[in-house]
Order: structure tokens, then C-alpha cells, then sequence
């Protein structure tokens, strides 16, 4: 399957650092992250992050290459998780614009049964499109979307594993969707 997600281990740590260089540097865009003197941004919130038993971090490959990176933290309510949310995804500019941040969402949700939570930040207009449409799609419009007016943030709350919808043909099957990527030269 040329789709994979894997959880990090300890030997994919470098690997998640360094793809978290490229998704800071995009996030800079949105929110102003300074770069440290060595000329790399902070990361330590990450590793503070993934350090929790609780957290899932994982790589996200097509036809066994690296492709980017999804992280995965539970919501906490009397020592029991009571949700999950989505709180970073990130793939190479590479593998943008063939539904692959779609299908790799769905795989992550379908991960994990339950209550979902997720959260835009700011003024990222493009992800908030992106991340309605997916919910949209993925629940079959059975979500609420909220939006909290203190750090002009919205949320998407629903559940995993909702309905998919019936496909059609092989024109809407993962395989089609992730052909048309560039060949390798």
C-alpha cells in the first residue's frame, strides 16, 4: 500500500525533528515563531509533548518515503481520556493537493474511536477550509463547529469511526488519488 502511517519510536525522533523544522517555519507564517541563534526554531514543546504516554506521533510515508508527520494527544477529564484531537498535521509540499492530508486524517480518526476535537488557531484560513471539508466529508455533516472569540480559534467536534461515504468508482479510490504525484527523475 504506497499510504502508511507509522507510530514514532526512539529511532524516528531525528527524523520527526526535522520535519518539524518545515512545519515550523510554515506555522511562522500564521504565528510569529522566532529561530534561535543556530538558525533552528524551538522544538522543545514538541518533545516535551511526545514524551507523554498518552500522545501518538506518527510518520506518515507514500510508496515508503517520507511524507510527513501527524500528532495525536488525548483530552484529559477526571484522570480518563474523554476525547482525542488532531493537533498537527503536516505533509511536504510535495504531496499537497491529491487528498492525501484527507485519507491520512481519516486513517488517524479511524485510529482511535470516540469523541474527537479539533482545533484551528488564528487566522490559517486555508486549513480552516481544509479541515471543514474533511470533517464534512468524514462524518457525513455530523459535527458541531464552534468558535471561541478569546484566541479567535474554531473547533470541530465529532466522532471516529463515522459513516464513509460510498465511493463510486476507482477515480475516488486512495490509489487514484495518490498516483498522479510526481515521478521520481
Amino acid at each position: 500500500m504506497p499510504l502508511t502511517l507509522s507510530l514514532v519510536t526512539g529511532e524516528d525522533l531525528q527524523v520527526l525533528e526535522n520535519l518539524l523544522q518545515l512545519y515550523l517555519h510554515e506555522a511562522s507564517r500564521f504565528d510569529p515563531v522566532e529561530i534561535g541563534e543556530d538558525g533552528k526554531f524551538d522544538t522543545s514543546p514538541f518533545t516535551k509533548l511526545l514524551l507523554t504516554p498518552e500522545v501518538d506521533a506518527y510518520l506518515v510515508r507514500i510508496k515508503g518515503k517520507i511524507a510527513g508527520f501527524a500528532i495525536v494527544k488525548p483530552t484529559f477529564q477526571g484522570g480518563e481520556i474523554v476525547a482525542r484531537s488532531l493537533t498537527d498535521l503536516f505533509l511536504l509540499e510535495t504531496y499537497r493537493g491529491f487528498g492525501i492530508g484527507e485519507e491520512v486524517a481519516r486513517m488517524v480518526f479511524d485510529q482511535s474511536p470516540g469523541l474527537w476535537h479539533l482545533e484551528i488557531y488564528g487566522k490559517h484560513e486555508e486549513a480552516a477550509k481544509f479541515w471543514a471539508k474533511v470533517i464534512y466529508r468524514y462524518t457525513g455533516d455530523d459535527f458541531r463547529h464552534l468558535t471561541r472569540r478569546g484566541n479567535r480559534s474554531e473547533i470541530f467536534e465529532f466522532r471516529s469511526p463515522a459513516a464513509r461515504p460510498q465511493y463510486s468508482g476507482p477515480a475516488n479510490e486512495p490509489e487514484a488519488i495518490i498516483s498522479p504525484l510526481p515521478q521520481e527523475t
